[in-house]
């Protein structure tokens, strides 16, 4: 009897192994499976590198139509001019521009995909404008005034110095953008 029970115990986990097997069988045969025969790493990872194809300033404003943002404040200076006498409150003046411009920027991205060797790398040109900023301020070392003896400190008490300072601080680097500026944005 106890043999008997073994080999039915044995037939039945025979058989289940068997439809396990039939089961397992099934799924894999549901599978496409494609099969390369080459030699080289397939790790399927993609490889992006982007070139500068062209880079411009799109436009610029003329060195007439900067309008500059004055600043004044009230502060006391001590020996003004190299006067150790001259000690007095005096209003003195910073001049900002913000030169706000778009740059044109052309770039070639380069997809190379290692999955498949021989495969052409995939190229596509992609156009951007990007808006960019300048900001200049009157450097009061230029200026009219200076205080203190030993630690000299300058500063605009004129106003129109210092628009005057600002003015020729954007006007240089105007002139310098000049060359970067788009012929054509094709």
């Amino acid at each position: 009897m106890k043999y008997h029970l073994a080999v039915i115990s044995g037939l039945a986990i025979a058989c289940g192994f068997a439809m396990g097997a039939d089961t397992a069988k099934d799924k894999t045969e549901r599978k496409t499976v494609t099969v390369i025969h080459a030699q080289g790493t397939a790790d399927g990872s993609s490889e992006i590198s982007r070139e500068a194809v062209k880079e411009c300033i799109l436009s610029l404003p003329t060195a007439e139509a900067l309008d500059p943002e004055v600043v004044s404040e009230s502060r006391f200076l001590k020996e003004i001019n190299g006067d150790p006498n001259k000690n007095e409150w005096a209003k003195i003046f910073t001049a900002k521009i913000t030169i706000n411009y778009q740059v044109f920027k052309k770039d070639l991205l380069i997809v190379a995909t290692k999955s498949v060797e021989g495969k052409e790398p995939t190229m596509r040109e992609v156009e951007k404008r990007l808006p960019q900023s300048k900001e200049f301020v009157s450097n009061p070392a230029d200026g009219d005034t200076y205080a203190g003896r030993s630690n000299r400190q300058y500063y605009f008490t004129k106003q129109d110095d210092a628009v005057v300072d600002v003015k020729n601080r954007a006007k240089v680097w105007l002139k310098q953008q000049g060359p970067l500026l788009c012929t054509d944005t094709k």
